[in-house]
């Protein structure tokens, strides 16, 4: 079905001789019985509504969808498109007819989830959506009035709003600036001779000399025959040849790393604070010398000096030079001794302590509010935190289990429901730690805002040791 017209005159574009004659749309936005925009369309374009911002008329409404295209523009003229959700009352000639009439007469044809009617320049007409009416006709444009101009005397010229002193004090650095660059430029600066410039009588050439090479030994054939004995060995060395390497025996070879083993233990036992360890104990050792006498500012390597070697236990009952303390028996345990089941005589793990369980109840009564604020509504948030309060008192409870009594707690609720002033108005149970403890949580407590200002109020708190 083709588009149904409006009237049998269609748009057609304007010529330029008729260019006074061309009526453009108007269109005004109607929101709660309020004109919230009014625009002429001077341009043939799209129109387009929502609460998009790239919408043509963006309208702040859940009633629209985010962009709509209202008015399309056709060869023909412009075309209205109506949504589900619409109502409209057109003009059509010298008729007033629904939306609901046209599409029952089927002068309106549908597109999708649009429905489409092709307007003339006669046509006007109301749409609704939900809380906002569109309200359109073609009108004659008023001519457009040139933009207001200002006497000459008032405008002034453009040295009118100039700085002059900021303007005289720029020229001369500009001009100061650019004598000082062109000075610069044209200075006969001193710089470095290139090498071709030198003349030829400063030129020497230095030539590095070679170091002289050592002298070659020339060996003679009666060398070469002699036998060679441990002196001519020497000698051949010397001249290059190497000696035969001589063969150590086993009970040798065992003699040097029994020997060397011995030097490292003697380096080792005699090392840094190996020797104070090692060193023994009856008074008249190096430890002696080094802490005897209080001589705290010695020199460290003077003190070190001459501390006696480590002693090693052997398998006696007893560690040599160590004098037995008053509850030890100088007993050196041996491998043997902590293998399998075997333990080591006088070890105790001793015996474990039990932290006793506490547990306390904390009650509340009715709060005095001074103030426009439910006193419902400050229990209700106080019995939300009562479990922090209680931890307060259950920490006390481990120092003293008989502890108990009543803190009542004084504080202000401000305008913007935080908490200031906080105090202690009364305390019968005598802790100065749970009284703290209670203020820093309450400090830190926020409530519903009053409706007149700053709130005064005193909570009492109970606290009792369950058994």
């Amino acid at each position: 079905m083709a588009i149904q017209t409006a009237a049998r005159t269609p748009q057609t574009s304007p010529t330029p001789g008729s260019a006074a004659k061309v009526r453009v749309l108007r269109i005004g936005i109607v929101q709660g019985g309020r004109i919230i925009e009014e625009r002429l369309i001077r341009k043939r374009e799209n129109i387009s509504i929502g609460w998009s911002s790239k919408a043509t008329f963006a309208v702040p409404s859940e009633a629209l969808p985010k962009e709509w295209l209202l008015f399309e523009i056709t060869p023909k003229g412009y075309v209205v498109r109506f949504a589900d959700a619409m109502d409209a009352r057109i003009a059509v000639g010298n008729e007033v007819i629904s939306l609901a009439q046209l599409k029952q007469a089927g002068r309106i044809r549908q597109q999708g989830t649009a429905w489409l009617l092709l307007l003339d320049e006669r046509s006007r007409g109301k749409i609704a959506v939900g809380d906002l009416t569109i309200l359109f006709q073609f009108v004659t444009p008023p001519p457009q009035q040139p933009r207001p101009r200002l006497p000459a005397s008032v405008r002034g010229t453009w040295t009118t709003g100039l700085d002059w002193a900021f303007t005289v004090i720029g020229s001369v650095s500009f001009v100061a600036h650019l004598g000082f660059i062109m000075y610069l430029r044209n200075v006969d600066w001193p710089r470095k001779p290139d090498i071709e410039e030198i003349p030829d009588r400063f030129v020497q050439m230095v030539v590095k000399a070679k170091p002289p090479e050592p002298p070659k030994t020339q060996i003679t054939k009666d060398e070469k025959s002699e036998d060679k004995t441990p002196d001519k060995a020497v000698a051949s060395a010397s001249s290059g040849k190497r000696a035969p390497k001589k063969e150590i025996s086993a009970e040798e070879k065992a003699r040097i790393d029994a020997e060397r083993r011995a030097r490292l233990a003697d380096q080792v036992r005699n090392t840094g604070i190996l020797k104070l360890l090692g060193a023994r104990a009856d008074g008249s050792g190096s430890i002696a010398d080094v802490l005897g006498k209080g001589d705290v500012d010695r020199d460290q390597e003077k003190a070190f000096q001459g501390v006696g070697g480590l002693t090693v236990a052997t398998s006696d009952a007893s560690l040599r030079g160590v004098k037995s303390g008053t509850g030890g028996s100088g007993k050196v345990a041996d491998i043997g001794s902590l293998r399998g089941s075997g333990t080591i005589a006088g070890g105790s793990t001793g015996v474990g302590a039990v932290e006793k369980r506490v547990s306390g109840v904390v009650k509340s009564e009715a709060p005095a509010v001074d103030g426009e604020l439910d006193p419902a509504l400050v229990s209700k948030e106080v019995r939300a935190r009562i479990g922090a309060v209680k931890a307060c008192y259950e920490r006390a409870l481990k120092r003293n289990p008989s502890l108990s009594g009543k803190v009542k707690v004084r504080w202000t609720i401000t305008a913007a429901g935080t908490v200031s002033g906080v105090d202690i108005a009364d305390d019968s149970m005598g802790d100065s730690e749970v009284s703290s403890c209670i203020k820093q949580l309450v400090a830190r407590w926020r409530f519903p805002a009053p409706a007149g200002g700053s709130v005064e109020v005193e909570f009492p708190f109970v606290f009792t040791a369950s058994q």
